[in-house]
């Protein structure tokens, strides 16, 4: 999801929250509510249950604890919103800057939607788009995107060749350099990352049914698994074959090293010149 789409989410949510409590059935809770659910998807970066979710929830809990105080509401509202994003940061340390960051930036954009309010309405837009920066905070810690999350998640509940599969592709994700794809085979691999995606989804849903138990159902398993590792093998080989081919590329552009040594030969005739010229 863009950042754009949050800081949006955020700066119509923030500009609605001050009047939700007079707005009545729409402007109080289903706009809320709808705006909240977009802003824990764009924090999220996926469209999923769990974001749909934490985003209702958020909007609820936020418009509960504006009652008390609009800080305490914003903090409430964006921590909220941000819980799918949290789970995926690695380290520790991360989470409690992730964490801060969310609760200071929604308190912050709380008090400055409330304190603008009634001001006038360049005034209150510019307060606006400084709450939803504020709001933004935490995308300046790094965490694992969605489809990163979701290989490595079902790489622990998984077992054999597909789990070191999975988890090799989780670190092409995080490694692998888009931009030296071209535009075709940018194209191919973001449909194979969709069609990997779809099928580690199928793949959990076989795993966390009853276990298999008819010969077809065994067959289903293995054929969606060999699939997974094929992707992710395929994959691999188009971000190594483009990374070399950049290497190549490169390698052969050698026009500032025959210049350097052209250059470094007419030093050398010219040395060699005015020692003559010494000599004789």
């Amino acid at each position: 999801m863009s950042p754009a789409l949050l800081l949006a989410a955020a700066a119509t949510m923030f500009a609605v929250l001050p009047h939700a409590a007079r707005g009545g059935m729409i402007l109080g809770t289903l706009v809320p509510m709808a705006l909240g659910i977009a802003l824990a998807v764009a924090a999220s970066g996926r469209v999923s249950a769990f974001s749909l979710a934490v985003g209702a929830i958020a909007a609820f809990v936020g418009q509960m604890g504006w009652l008390l105080s609009p800080a305490l509401g914003g903090a409430l509202l964006v921590s909220l919103a941000y819980t799918e994003r949290l789970m995926r940061v690695r380290e520790i340390p991360g989470r409690a800057i992730h964490g801060a960051l969310s609760f200071v930036g929604g308190a912050c954009a709380g008090a400055l939607a409330s304190g603008y309010a009634s001001a006038p309405l360049p005034v209150r837009g510019v307060a606006l788009v400084v709450a939803a920066v504020l709001c933004a905070g935490p995308l300046l810690t790094a965490a694992d995107d969605a489809r990163t999350a979701l290989l490595e998640s079902a790489a622990a509940a998984l077992t054999g060749p597909v789990a070191a599969s999975l988890r090799a592709g989780a670190d092409l994700l995080r490694c692998a350099d888009p931009r030296l794809l071209d535009r075709d085979t940018a194209s191919k691999v973001k449909s194979s990352w969709r069609s990997l995606e779809r099928l580690v989804e199928a793949r959990l849903r076989l795993q966390n049914g009853a276990a298999p138990r008819s010969e077809t159902a065994t067959l289903v398993v293995t054929m969606v698994e060999r699939q997974i590792i094929e992707h992710v093998q395929s994959l691999t080989r188009a971000y190594t074959a483009a990374t070399t081919k950049g290497a190549a590329e490169v390698g052969l552009d050698d026009s500032a090293l025959q210049g350097v040594h052209a250059r470094g030969e007419a030093l050398e005739e010219e040395s060699r010149a005015i020692v003559e010229v010494k000599a004789s």
